[in-house]
């Protein structure tokens, strides 16, 4: 662990949630919103796949640059820090980026937007998360790991309300979250104390090592391989629940268009509130009793349980219930798999903020990974309305039961 002459005390881990929170609070609002009626404003007839390209450039643009920066900020050595350049480059970088999409009249012109804004706060993800493993002392790491995984749900509903305040007329949809975020990082970013690299990387930066950031071979780094393992299964079991929710609401349950916005409401409130009871909980529980795998276990189970009810259920309260079951098991996972992970994270002393990187992959390619899977899964025994919504919450239940069984083979941690 490097030493900084920095206490790692309360008032620390306050401010470095809240610099997460402030990120994800510029960066998740516009892909959860704004973007969306940016591009209905600009291609009202045409908004369905305008929006899919946009969104397909910016999740190509985030999946390769938080490794990238990642690594970047692990060679950086400068008297600003390794982590703190990129953490307030990333941010005002994507700043401009939003502000490009607030003017932007032609498709192209958001996509783009889109994409440098995805870059750029992703670099200052990168560095961000990577003083987890790095700075966090150990008997610590459930906890902040726990309030770590309610800080996208938090910024999403951060996001939504702000929105609602200002209304969606002019830049300000855009600009005032990225205010919002900048005022929430603002804290950690000044009283951030890092110490300099005690040398300079002697390795060149070639486009060899650019590509190597996106790659921990799991053969050589077993438990580190497990463990991204686990969690790309249970995070892809996760999106087939939440990609296809609205298409279940209204072929399973009977919704349509015009009336399943309060429905979808509730569920993502419920879903919400689920997160960030079970993040916290579980976090400050797996430090207690000093062990993560436990936690991965149950959040599995929990998992199970849900996709269980849904792929069942024919009414909305038991519809409900899944997601309540299944954002409880979401939280739990979150609030210890970062922990679990830095205690397995390969050269963690020298090489955090690429292990990091690598680590969010997990979570990311699923988003892309669900979608292209869900299709075929619909198919199995579909009647012809709408397909058959057993067959894909009973397989992404079956995903999260391998999750689970992964994750018992680790050996680096408890």
């Amino acid at each position: 662990m490097r030493l900084t002459g920095q206490s790692i005390d309360g008032l620390f881990v306050v401010r470095y949630i809240a610099a997460i929170i402030g990120i994800y609070v510029a960066l998740i609002t516009p892909a959860s919103v704004t973007i969306a009626l940016r591009v209905g404003q600009i291609d009202p007839d045409g908004k369905a796949s305008s929006f899919a390209l946009v969104s397909s450039v910016g999740a190509a643009a985030a999946l390769i640059s938080n490794p990238i920066f990642g690594m970047l900020s692990d060679r950086l050595s400068s008297r600003w820090g390794q982590r703190k350049p990129f953490l307030l480059g990333g941010f005002l970088a994507g700043a401009l980026a939003i502000y490009l999409i607030a003017i932007a009249t032609t498709i192209p012109m958001v996509a783009l937007g889109w994409a440098l804004a995805q870059a750029s706060f992703n670099a200052a993800v990168a560095a961000t998360i990577a003083i987890l493993p790095e700075r966090v002392p150990l008997a610590l790491r459930g906890r902040v790991s726990g309030l770590m995984g309610m800080t996208g749900q938090v910024a999403v509903v951060s996001g939504v309300f702000l929105i609602q305040l200002v209304g969606t007329d002019g830049i300000g949809m855009f600009m005032w979250p990225v205010l919002l975020g900048g005022l929430l990082a603002a804290p950690f970013l000044f009283t951030l104390r890092e110490a300099p690299l005690q040398s300079a990387p002697t390795k060149r930066l070639t486009l060899t090592s650019l590509l190597g950031a996106l790659w921990i071979n799991p053969f050589v780094n077993r438990d580190f391989g497990l463990v991204w393992m686990g969690r790309f299964l249970a995070w892809t079991s996760l999106y087939l629940l939440t990609t296809y929710k609205t298409y279940f609401l209204i072929d399973r349950l009977g919704y349509t268009t015009q009336t399943i916005a309060p429905i979808l409401t509730v569920a993502m409130f419920v879903l919400a509130v689920a997160v960030a009871i079970a993040s916290i909980g579980g976090g400050w529980l797996s430090d207690y009793f000093g062990q993560r795998k436990p936690f991965i276990l149950l959040a599995s189970l929990f998992f199970v349980i849900a996709m269980g009810i849904i792929a069942f259920t024919h009414s909305v309260e038991m519809f409900l219930l899944g997601i309540a079951i299944a954002g409880l098991g979401n939280g739990l996972y979150l609030g210890v798999d970062y922990a679990l992970v830095s205690e397995v994270l390969p050269d963690k002393d020298s090489s955090a903020g690429k292990g990091m990187g690598v680590f969010n992959l997990s979570s990311t390619i699923p988003q892309t990974v669900a979608p292209i899977l869900a299709p075929a899964l619909l198919l199995i025994g579909a009647n012809g309305h709408g397909g058959n919504y057993t067959s894909l919450y009973l397989f992404a239940a079956a995903l999260a039961i391998v999750s689970a069984i992964f994750i018992q083979f680790i050996r680096g941690a408890k």
